[in-house]
Formats: C-alpha cells, structure tokens, sequence
C-alpha cells in the first residue's frame, strides 16, 4: 500500500510539473526575442541597404554579395512562377534592371520584422517598402523571408524568398505588426 501511495505521489508531481511547464512555455513563446536579434537585423538591414543608391551617386552593386554566403539563393514569386537566382546571378539581373530603366535611385526599407532563431540559424520575416526615384513614393511592397547563418564573420543571408503585394493580395496585418 505504501509503495502504492508513493507511485501516486510521484507520477502526480511528475504530471503537474509536466503541465506546469507546458504552460510556462507556452507564455514564453509570447514573447520571444531571438538571442541575437540586433545582429540579425542589422544582417538584413544591410542587405537592404546594399541595394540602394541617390540620384548621382553609382549603386554599389559589388558589394551586395558582401551580405550573403556564396552559395546564396533569391527566390522571387512573380505571379506564380518562381524566378530562382544564385547570389551573383541576382547581382547581374539587378545591375541590367539599373542599366536598362529609368532608375535613378532606389531604396528599400523594413516595414516590420519578426526573428526566429535556433543557434547559428535564424529566419527574419521582413516586410519592406521600396521607393524608387523618389523618397517619398513607394512604388512597391511585400513580404521578404531571409534565412541565414551565423559564420566566423557574423550573420549572412543564406536566401531569401520574397513576393510583392498586389491588389487583391495584400499584406497581411500580422506582417505589418499590427
């Protein structure tokens, strides 16, 4: 009887402990921070900012893959159809898009990011807006999903897959933090 009663005891500590924890896990999802959340956000901010240039001033598109890991893939939805680039196969396309229209400046931004990290992996859910030849009016927006891992030189892109808001196909509002 008494071992009885101690295997009661035991198995209700386990399966309260188990409960309790479920639930402390469960309310600190709510509110995780990724432990290195600046440091993968400035990764992201400056791939973004890899891409921009002023009136006058050339792009400096070289430096772009500065950002990335070499074998870096970019996958842009258009419509359906996925348009699948090596990092400096991107680089080349962009450089033919600057040559080819007539942009004069372009720089895109964060709207709202979310982190998720796990070690020397992490993803940034990053919507963004892009303005072109001008600072003031967006041209586009979308939702841009950067992985990337953390080498002896700091966090680097690894790839991105990104799709731009239509009409009809907006952003949704937990990718705008709201």
């Amino acid at each position: 009887m008494k071992k009885v009663i101690v295997s009661i005891v035991v198995c209700s500590i386990v399966m309260y402990s188990c409960g309790s924890n479920t639930q402390q896990t469960a309310s600190n999802t709510n509110s995780y921070t990724a432990p290195d959340d600046a440091a993968i956000k400035k990764a992201v901010d400056d791939a973004y900012a890899s891409l921009t240039y002023k009136k006058g001033d050339d792009a400096k598109l070289d430096s772009i893959s500065h950002y990335f890991i070499p074998q870096a893939t970019l996958i842009n939805y258009i419509g359906d159809t996925a348009q699948i680039l090596s990092i400096s196969d991107f680089v080349k396309a962009y450089k033919n898009y600057i040559k080819t229209t007539n942009i004069q400046s372009f720089r895109e931004q964060e709207i709202y990011g979310r982190t998720d990290q796990y070690g020397n992996i992490a993803q940034r859910i990053s919507s963004y807006k892009s303005y072109v030849n001008s600072p003031d009016f967006v041209k586009e927006r979308g939702v841009n999903s950067f992985q990337l891992i953390k080498t002896p030189q700091g966090w680097k892109v690894s790839s991105i897959i990104w799709q731009v808001e239509k009409t009809g196909h907006d952003i949704p509002p937990y990718y705008l933090g709201k």
